[in-house]
């Protein structure tokens, strides 16, 4: 069968990562129809310039001129793809074999599929964890090693290695491939989300519509770290939390959302090193503490998208 693949990178100041990654498609993707879409969230002049010097003409850059986070990014990119199927990949991924037309394959043949993900492999080829359960007040409490004990059937142990597809609650933010229409259906990326917690909003709004999230273990890619989160210190860290707690409440009522919440702020609280994140999640707004909604008051006189 023929198949149409956009790639979407989102690029913020680690233009030789993307370049390496544009480089792994053109190496390893097969006889399949695809097209390259690089998004620029406000790096540096010279970095963007970097990106248009060492990309060929056939790839499309866009440049916003914000940095709107991971859920913008990629919104912004699937606006400009024509595939019947997008693969978002962090800058930092290379593929290390043709695993999108298989991958392509599954999800042709398997219609209550929505979005997959190859078993990711470390910088040294190590394999390592590549999808995710569900997060939640339970979650919280016990956590993963028991979860998966107590509930084998639903949460599968994410240390062992599969011969076959394992379907998850969520998968890989760094590598998703989805069925575009589905994508579309379900409203795509969620902006208000900067940074983390993407998948899981993902993977719940694809259960919500009766689609699975999967891995397929007997694929691969590499994933080299969170180079561009690396960059900005505690930031992230923070980040994480305030994701987590927005997410959690867009799908609970206000009861399990305010416990939840609580429950993460008393776990912090054994933590010292991790106090400065508490006065961003202590009631009202968490979303106002994020990372996007500073960048957007700090640009909201320049905040256009140009595409070049």
């Amino acid at each position: 069968m023929d198949f149409f693949v956009s790639f979407i990178i989102l690029n913020y100041n680690t233009s030789n990562l993307v370049v390496a990654c544009v480089d792994s498609i053109r190496k390893f993707v097969g006889d399949i129809q695809y097209e390259v879409i690089v998004v620029d969230n406000n790096s540096s002049k010279e970095e963007k310039q970097k990106l248009h010097v060492c990309l060929s003409d056939d790839t499309q850059i866009i440049e916003s001129r914000w940095n709107g986070g991971f859920g913008s990014g990629n919104m912004l990119g699937a606006l400009f793809a024509k595939g019947d199927y997008y693969c978002f990949l962090n800058s930092d991924i290379e593929l290390v074999e043709d695993c999108i037309t298989p991958l392509c394959n599954y999800l042709s043949s398997n219609k209550d599929v929505g979005v997959i993900t190859p078993q990711q492999l470390d910088g040294k080829g190590q394999r390592v964890k590549s999808f995710f359960h569900k997060s939640c007040i339970r979650h919280e409490l016990i956590g993963d090693s028991l979860y998966e004990w107590l509930y084998p059937s639903e949460y599968p142990n994410r240390k062992k290695q599969y011969n076959q597809p394992v379907s998850a609650f969520q998968i890989n933010g760094c590598f998703m491939l989805f069925d575009a229409q589905k994508f579309w259906e379900i409203g795509g990326f969620d902006e208000n989300i900067f940074l983390y917690m993407e998948e899981y909003d993902i993977g719940m709004r694809m259960r919500i519509k009766g689609w699975k999230c999967v891995c397929y273990p007997t694929l691969f890619f590499k994933h080299f770290g969170a180079s561009s989160t690396k960059k900005i210190h505690k930031l992230p860290k923070r980040e994480r939390y305030i994701s987590k707690i927005y997410t959690y409440s867009k799908f609970h009522g206000i009861l399990l959302s305010f416990i939840f919440r609580y429950i993460v702020i008393l776990k912090l609280l054994v933590k010292p090193s991790k106090w400065y994140i508490i006065p961003s999640l202590v009631g009202g707004d968490t979303l106002a503490h994020s990372m996007r909604n500073k960048l957007w008051m700090k640009n909201k006189k320049n905040n256009s998208v140009r595409y070049v």
